[in-house]
């Protein structure tokens, strides 16, 4: 009766352990699919004590705990008024990318330093109010100056991106991002290489550092 009493018992022990067991690995691992959206605050800040002024949005769907795709889109006027050159410059443009976490916070994997990428586009008038005009012969300026009329160009440019982001409120972020910038090249007025463009800024240099400093709110 003894043997038969621990066989009963041991056999209800298997059925209670490989219950625990079937239910245990039937719940499924977390995922993490949070949509974030965001608008700039540093471009209007800075717009209302320069020429340049805009703004910006961001849209982030996350794929996994650590990738993110990101779309941007805003808007931008801006003037080169420098070394004889008087240009105006006003277009939409859009971006498109991913960004990696690097690290994450293990509370809430929200907050975390980031690094990304995109690719940018926009559309844009740009007028040349004055230019100085050279002899064709010495390549002197002769100090008269011609203009030309508002034109509709393009321009394509890569950002390599570093940020961080951080819960402030519930729900609320603050997102902070430096966005190193290469200009690809895009349509001219006559040749006339562009000298400003809008969401990219001045090209008298190779690169360009954008920045976006502002706030996201996650829809769960």
């Amino acid at each position: 009766m003894l043997a038969i009493n621990f066989a009963n018992a041991q056999e209800k022990l298997e059925k209670t352990d490989s219950s625990k067991i079937a239910v245990t690995d039937s719940i499924p691992k977390k995922k993490y699919h949070d949509i974030f959206i965001g608008v700039d605050l540093f471009n209007p800040i800075i717009g209302a004590f320069k020429d340049k002024k805009g703004f910006n949005t961001f849209l982030s769907y996350q794929i996994n705990n650590k990738w993110h795709l990101v779309a941007e889109a805003g808007y931008e006027k801006n003037i080169f008024n420098e070394i004889n050159w008087n240009v105006d410059v006003d277009g939409f443009t859009g971006k498109i990318g991913a960004n990696w976490f690097i690290t994450q916070d293990v509370e809430n994997h929200s907050n975390g330093i980031y690094i990304g990428g995109r690719i940018a586009y926009t559309k844009y008038n740009q007028t040349i109010n004055s230019y100085p005009i050279r002899d064709l012969q010495s390549n002197e300026l002769t100090g008269e100056t011609g203009s030309r009329p508002k034109i509709n160009l393009d321009a394509f440019w890569l950002e390599v991106v570093l940020g961080a982001r951080v819960e402030i409120f519930k729900g609320f972020y603050g997102e902070m991002s430096l966005h190193p910038a290469a200009y690809l090249g895009g349509k001219k007025d006559d040749n006339i290489d562009p000298l400003v463009i809008p969401g990219y800024g001045k090209t008298n240099g190779p690169f360009n550092l954008p920045v976006f400093w502002g706030i996201s709110y996650k829809i769960k």
